[in-house]
């Protein structure tokens, strides 16, 4: 009797494993688990994402509750599909760490992990190991649109010299800070034989200001409609100032230019010649602004070309640095800072780091462009000098 229920037993046994598991996912080629002490099959089920099941016919287990420590067993990993986008990351295998703890930190199963890294025994992983784990794939980061560059200048530009008749064209400009060399300002217009017009409106603070300007040819520059400055012939390359009083307000600027023949260029610029808040210079007898100041002395602005010689009493010629502060009025807007040194130059708007130069160098102008708020604020110029020529200058107009 006993010898008929056990084969009765095996018969039925054989016939469950030869019956296809219902609900289970399509495998990929399994896995290989070492059985440790204190687990089941549930608990190995669960964290590789498999059920018992599955774990029971991979290996063909007659009772899921007879397993030992160190047996073998086939795990058949699902097919994971990674996330879409198939983006990845790198894990670094901490000490303590295993896949399960690792799969659940990424918000995965260990199969993705097992079949991502190629992994052939998930119980051996160590210290160290890089490990690729499946990630969000980021969303682009839109190209934030421009904003536009304020352009106060009206440019218009004639086919002759008398800027008689309609404008060949018009355009805004930022700058009057042209050198079209024998090429003209373009728009049909040609190298030579050509006139132009910019007209413009801003704010000046009550004070003295110098209105300079280089020109090849002729030049005529009125402020409030009243002629400041009147060369208006043919001449290489020449630099013309003149400096008026202008009181607190808006003011209209017009500059009216002609080139005959051979290269044509123009710059104008503005330098406030007494800043109602004098700099405040400090200087130190070494290259990083270290210590206390040998030296305090006041200046009306920076602009200094020291040459070979010391800056101020008490001051190497080389090897020394210099910090300048002060409060000035801004009427709001862009504006542009040009800064010249040989050597380091820095400059901060507010204690906001503006331009960063400071390294050893020839004498080089820098550029930066900045939108300040209307109001007073406050400007700091940091410099230092290695050895040879030393110059350091600084001013700002409004664009």
């Amino acid at each position: 009797m006993k010898n008929r229920v056990l084969i009765v037993l095996s018969v039925v046994a054989m016939l469950l494993m030869s019956l296809p598991l219902t609900g289970q996912a399509s495998s990929c080629d399994p896995v290989r688990h070492v059985v440790k002490a204190g687990e089941n099959l549930t608990q190995i089920a669960r964290a590789y994402g498999v059920t018992v099941a599955a774990i029971v016919s991979a290996n063909h287990l007659w009772n899921p509750n007879l397993i030992y420590v160190g047996q073998v067993l086939l795990i058949p990993v699902p097919c994971t599909t990674p996330p879409s986008g198939g983006c990845t990351a790198i894990h670094i295998v901490k000490r303590g760490e295993y896949l399960k703890a690792i799969a659940l930190r990424y918000r995965t199963t260990v199969s993705v992990l097992v079949q991502l890294n190629n992994i052939s025994n998930p119980n051996l992983i160590y210290p160290g190991q890089r490990l690729k784990v499946p990630v969000a794939c980021p969303r682009p980061t839109p190209t934030p649109t421009p904003s536009p560059v304020a352009k106060p200048w009206k440019g218009q530009y004639w086919d002759n010299r008398l800027l008689s008749g309609s404008p060949k064209f018009t355009r805004d400009e930022t700058l009057v800070n042209f050198n079209w060399g024998t090429k003209g300002p373009g728009g049909g217009i040609g190298g030579t034989n050509f006139s132009a017009r910019w007209t413009r409106t801003r704010y000046f603070d009550a004070g003295r200001y110098r209105f300079n300007v280089e020109v090849d040819d002729g030049v005529r520059v009125w402020l409030d409609g009243i002629l400041i400055i009147d060369e208006w012939h043919d001449t290489p390359p020449k630099y013309y100032f003149t400096d008026k009083d202008v009181s607190s307000g808006n003011h209209t600027l017009k500059i009216d230019y002609y080139q005959n023949q051979g290269t044509a260029q123009i710059r104008f610029w503005i330098d406030r010649l007494d800043a109602p808040t004098a700099w405040k210079g400090e200087f130190f007898n070494n290259a990083n602004l270290s210590g206390s100041p040998v030296a305090t002395q006041f200046y009306p602005t920076v602009d200094f070309d020291w040459g070979n010689k010391s800056p101020a009493p008490g001051v190497t010629a080389d090897y020394f640095s210099a910090r300048f502060s002060g409060e000035f009025q801004f009427a709001g807007g862009k504006y542009q800072f040009l800064a010249t040194a040989d050597d380091g130059i820095r400059i901060y708007l507010d204690d906001t780091l503006i331009l960063d130069q400071w390294h050893v160098t020839a004498v080089r102008t820098y550029t930066v462009d900045v939108d300040i708020a209307a109001g007073k604020h406050q400007v700091r110029v940091e410099y230092f000098e290695n050895n040879g020529v030393a110059v350091c200058k600084l001013r700002w107009t409004q664009k």
